[in-house]
């Protein structure tokens, strides 16, 4: 995404913003982190916050949890022989719940597993998501001890071993039977579950030689298959890549079965005719040994021998849930790509396409050669060989406005992707690599190595080339490194996605009854809309109201308020936001997609860090949202008549607030919108704009109006403040506040100034 004129709005705000919602409940771990359907397990959530627990929310209604009661925190231990020291627990409180998954019919996307996720409702309020996978294989835990050979936990094939990595140096030991010929696979689960474990995972055959081993197969995730040379035991070793850490938050699901896994589907979109599916055990009955197979002879498994195939009809590609339940981990560089998983396969994302479809010909690996597509096209191609390199040709007459855009990491492929274009002689005209924009430097990093979306004018009628490939080209080919290429006129457009505020802690969304809660809205705009947008909130439970706020000209940040009544009722659900606009005159819609942080980073407490904390599109039909608490006080704008201001201006409001009866200090008020933010650096809170004493109110404020500001329609916020009193001095870490509540937005007109007229010369 290209720098935005509003490049002066702030990235982040401060901590006396950031910091206001950040007290909430926080859910760490779940023991186990899945369940096999058709079954009622014992599962312990634990966090901080999490007093009062009363239920617990799935993305996928089906799943159901009872409460048993409030159990005793575990610290990290480490183990006998697995030395080294473990991190110091984190949590403060446990609960377990009986969880029931029922066997219904789509449960599970695939054989092996699918994932929801879960939160904790507590009396106040939600908390963050964590993964919960659901599975088709016999479970068991973990079972001490299992550090070295001797001691491999002896497990039937078809099992998954929910297990923790709890020190750096720990290594665990799994060990099953299996008969000659029979073809296994075994995956190790982390990323996909929200955890911090970098998995390096091995296999040793009956006479202690390695028959394989794999790290990194989709992040910290880890996934081999090998055919049993001989019949007898097999030892299963997993550690944490290089022994860098380990804790309870290193956990992983590490499943042994002869059922199949496919690992790439090509072409890699929805809707499409002819896919073929890769994959291991894709022809293979249930025991793994017989069965005919049809090998791809083109790409090789590590092993060498061919992946299995499988030919698709064309058709749609259904979630069983909804459009936002992928079944893996999507982090912020995917969240305005359009796509759906494949649902019968591991978690393989395919695209939407926009336009006519081709595929790479295999035979344009030259600029002579060159394959010709017809603008508008979406193209998929693969780096099938090492060193290959895709050309296409296409006509543009002079002044055709034309996007190129491709698509490969933000879709699973595991390569770094880059494109070249030149003219008809070969000049080069552009070569475009990662997009280095980012709509915020630490929630939401979208930054990408998918090359970034070129806008291309054409200077003259003829024929263009563009060439793609990877970096990793000369060592790395594969089934799995595919990509898209769009060549499509400009169409403006904008996706959105909705956050809690706190940018850099994990948390749910609440609100209190008599009050208001605040959320981040971030903006993807493409091809040049940088018109205003319109929020609204649909399926809201009795007693809530978001009212309608819009996103002012050329902002990708912004701010959304929702209020509950004093009468609201205790509520726990999905709702959805959205967004509207007028584009080239058609009416525009589209959903928020929900995010949330997954970790904090160690050590930073309520300090804003300036690297990346790690988020991921949340799971279910929405944004989840729960109705608890009674709000401290409110705080509203004495009117709601739209105010109007000039660029350069001061905008003057009257704010009032209404205290509970428990509410004795005084309130600070502070800029509640990003775009009316200044920030001098560091971490330290803002002036406030003004305060209510104790015996007041009602108060005027004061803000400036950017001096650059476009004009046009914007919704303004304020926050009220009650500091803690222990956080005198401020500082680079200051304490949070005791409470802070969003005050109802206000609708302002920011009108053109006037430009003189120029004078006349005598």
């Amino acid at each position: 995404m290209p720098p935005r004129l509003l490049a002066w709005v702030v990235l982040f705000a401060s901590t006396g913003l950031a910091a206001a919602q950040s007290g909430g409940p926080q859910l760490l771990t779940v023991t186990p982190p899945g369940a096999k359907v058709g079954t009622t397990t014992d599962v312990t959530v634990s966090g901080t916050a999490l007093d009062g627990a009363e239920a617990l929310l799935f993305s996928d209604p089906r799943i159901k949890a009872e409460l048993v009661g409030e159990v005793a925190v575990e610290a990290d231990k480490v183990k006998a022989k697995g030395g080294g020291k473990a991190a110091a627990p984190k949590a403060t409180g446990a609960f377990m719940f009986k969880v029931t998954v029922p066997d219904a019919p789509n449960m599970l996307a695939v054989p092996t597993f699918d994932v929801t996720d879960v939160r904790v409702v507590t009396k106040a309020g939600l908390s963050n998501p964590r993964s919960f996978s659901v599975g088709g294989l016999t479970e068991v835990a973990e079972a001490e001890p299992n550090n070295d050979v001797p001691e491999a936990q002896k497990i039937e094939l078809n099992t998954t071993v929910n297990g923790v990595i709890v020190s750096a140096t720990d290594v665990d030991y799994v060990a099953f039977k299996a008969d000659a010929g029979q073809n296994v696979v075994v995956s190790c689960l982390t990323t996909t579950l929200d955890s911090k474990l970098q998995a390096d995972l091995l296999v040793a055959g009956p006479d202690g030689k390695v028959v394989a081993a794999n790290r990194g197969y989709r992040g910290g995730d880890a996934l081999l298959d090998f055919k049993a040379p001989a019949a007898g035991e097999y030892v299963v070793r997993v550690s944490q890549f290089a022994y860098t850490s380990g804790g309870s938050d290193h956990f992983y699901r590490l499943s042994v079965t002869t059922r199949h896994w496919a690992d790439a589907v090509f072409p890699p979109w929805v809707n499409a005719g002819g896919r073929t599916v890769y994959g291991r055990n894709l022809y293979r009955n249930p025991d793994g040994l017989s069965g005919p197979t049809r090998p791809d002879s083109w790409f090789a498994r590590p092993d060498g021998r061919p992946f299995d195939t499988d030919t698709l009809p064309p058709g749609p590609v259904p979630r069983t849930h909804n459009p936002f339940h992928p079944a893996g981990s999507v982090p912020p560089p995917a969240a305005f790509v359009d796509f759906a998983d494949f649902p019968r396969a591991e978690p393989i994302p395919l695209l939407t396409p926009q336009a006519n479809t081709a595929l790479d010909n295999d035979k344009n690996d030259t600029p002579e050669t060159a394959q010709p597509i017809s603008v508008p096209c979406d193209v998929a191609g693969r780096i099938d060989r090492k060193n290959d390199r895709d050309w296409y040709s296409f006509t543009a007459k002079k002044g055709d406005v034309l996007t190129l855009e491709v698509f490969a990491e933000r879709i699973g492929a595991p390569v770094d992707a880059f494109m070249v274009l030149t003219d008809d002689a070969g000049k080069v005209i552009a070569e475009v690599d990662d997009s280095p924009d980012t709509l915020s430097p630490n929630q939401f990093y979208t930054r990408s190595d998918d090359p970034g979306r070129y806008r291309f004018e054409a200077k003259a009628d003829g024929t263009y080339r563009v060439m793609v490939s990877t970096r990793e080209a000369a060592i790395q080919a594969g089934v799995r490194d595919v990509y898209v290429l769009r060549v499509a006129p400009e169409t403006p457009d904008f996706r959105l996605a909705v956050m809690p505020l706190t940018p850099h802690l994990p948390e749910g969304v609440s609100v209190p009854r008599g009050g208001a809660t605040q959320l981040t809205v971030y903006v993807g705009r493409f091809d040049g809309f940088d018109g205003p947008i319109t929020l609204t909130a649909e399926n809201l439970p009795p007693g809530v109201a978001c009212p309608p706020q819009v996103v002012g000209p050329g902002l990708t940040k912004a701010t959304l308020v929702l209020t509950a009544g004093p009468d609201a009722k205790d509520w726990a659900g999905f709702v959805m936001v959205k967004g509207a606009a007028t584009i080239k005159e058609a009416a525009v819609s589209h959903a928020a997609r929900p995010f949330s942080v997954t970790w904090a980073i160690p050590g930073q407490g309520t300090q804003i860090p300036a690297t990346p904390v790690l988020s991921r599109l949340d799971r279910g039909p929405g944004l989840a949202l729960a109705v608890r608490g009674e709000a401290a006080y409110s705080l509203a704008v004495a009117s709601d008549k739209p105010l109007t201001a000039k660029p350069g201006d001061k905008l003057e409001v009257t704010l009032k607030l209404t205290r509970g009866k428990d509410v004795k200090d005084a309130v600070q008020v502070q800029p509640g919108s990003f775009f009316l933010m200044k920030r001098d650096g560091g971490n330290t809170p803002p002036a406030p704009l003004a305060t209510f004493e104790a015996d007041k109110d009602e108060v005027k404020v004061s803000v400036d109006v950017p001096d650059k500001l476009p004009a046009g329609t914007y919704s303004v916020v304020f926050r009220g403040v009650v500091p803690d009193a222990a956080a005198k001095g401020g500082g680079n870490n200051p304490k949070p506040p005791k409470s802070a509540y969003p005050s109802v937005p206000v609708a302002v007109e920011v009108v053109a100034k006037e430009v003189p007229a120029k004078k006349k010369p005598k």
